[in-house]
């Protein structure tokens, strides 16, 4: 199974404060490792309380789909079953922007990171920008 380091992860929080700051708001970061378990978490000064459980749910949704949490929020299609897991659940996925799969250079999942602190679209681009 492919390892996702302690300190890795943490500089990915760290790029992901600086994006945060940059953008005016105070978020939530949470890092999981490939069984979805965390690895760690950072919750920046004056970011909501209640962004904890939704970084951790955005994360484990990316991890265990292994692709963008916005991208799991399709729209409903006429004749198709609708998905109902569009919010957090006994599972704990949340499928709305902020959740990012991680993968190595040779392309292989190592985790997830959930951001959570601004509007999904927000939330997307400060994931995006920590993992970069």
């Amino acid at each position: 199974m492919p390892d996702l380091t302690l300190d890795h992860a943490h500089q990915i929080v760290v790029q992901g404060h600086g994006a945060a700051k940059e953008a005016g708001l105070n978020a939530v970061f949470a890092i999981l490792d490939t069984g979805a378990h965390l690895v760690t978490f950072s919750r920046m000064d004056g970011a909501w309380l209640a962004s904890n459980e939704l970084a951790i749910a955005k994360a484990r949704a990316s991890v265990m789909f292994q692709a963008p949490s916005e991208a799991l929020n399709a729209p409903p299609q006429v004749g198709e079953p609708v998905p109902h897991f569009d919010h957090i659940h006994a599972g704990g996925l949340l499928l709305m922007g902020g959740g990012l799969p991680l993968f190595n250079g040779d392309g292989v999942l190592i985790g997830a990171i959930g951001v959570s602190g601004g509007t999904p679209e927000q939330d997307a681009a400060l994931a995006r920008a920590a993992a970069s």
